[in-house]
């Protein structure tokens, strides 16, 4: 019996990925040297670039008004361009403020948890920043739907590593058997989860092959229908 569910937020409940697309896009436009760039490798490139120093934010190592600056600065050079910080603080400036208009929750994600808890709790667990993970809730409103959050930044622990797994199933009073983790991040999530003992679902609406699919990891593409996205969850 699944007794807990557990949740990714970011690109998983929450469509990181078409509000950044959203804030790319008008960054862009704004710049004669990134408007030769086709924008799936503008994209391409901005991921790994926000992916490299993601762990550097959540460490404290920067803060993300900084990390944001700097993703630009270095995304100017990428194209041969030198930006000074003056150009590079208006372009994260940009980004953040078409980031913020353009955020949604992924669709169907409010009905499905709202169903989710007619049978079991709900937790959210996140690596990233804890405000900013609050605020990205309330936005969505998604936040009455959910009983506990677990942020790497508050934990001090990162998926995959099984501690910050453990501290939400502690806080819902759930043993991992009884549990499933549902995400979009093979190697934070899926693996995270079975390293904890846990059951996994992927989220995974691109429908990309599987990393390993001797494991026979069960996948979820959208959260609509409810009634089918939830029965794949609580069964």
């Amino acid at each position: 019996m699944t007794r807990a569910v557990l949740f990714d937020l970011d690109d998983t409940l929450f469509d990181h990925r078409s509000s950044s697309a959203e804030a790319l896009r008008r960054v862009q436009r704004a710049h004669d040297c990134f408007r030769d760039v086709p924008f799936a490798e503008f994209e391409r490139h901005h991921s790994r670039l926000l992916e490299e120093m993601h762990f550097s934010v959540v460490s404290g190592r920067l803060d993300m008004d900084e990390a944001r600056r700097e993703r630009f600065r270095r995304l100017f050079e990428s194209v041969g361009a030198s930006a000074g910080p003056d150009v590079c603080a208006a372009a994260a400036s940009a980004y953040r403020s078409e980031y913020l208009a353009s955020r949604r929750a992924m669709e169907g994600a409010e009905a499905l948890l709202r169903a989710v808890r007619e049978h079991a709790p709900v937790a959210i667990v996140s690596n990233n920043m804890l405000q900013e993970q609050k605020e990205k809730l309330e936005f969505c409103r998604l936040a009455t739907h959910v009983d506990v959050l677990v942020v790497s930044e508050e934990a001090g622990v990162s998926k995959p590593e099984p501690e910050i797994f453990w501290i939400a199933l502690n806080a819902l009073r759930v043993g991992a058997e009884d549990a499933v983790m549902v995400g979009d991040s093979w190697d934070a999530d899926v693996i995270g989860a079975r390293r904890c003992g846990m059951r996994a679902i992927w989220f995974n609406p691109l429908r990309l092959r599987s990393p390993e699919p001797e494991y026979g990891v069960p996948e979820l593409h959208a959260f609509v229908p409810t009634a089918a996205a939830l029965t794949r969850v609580m069964n």
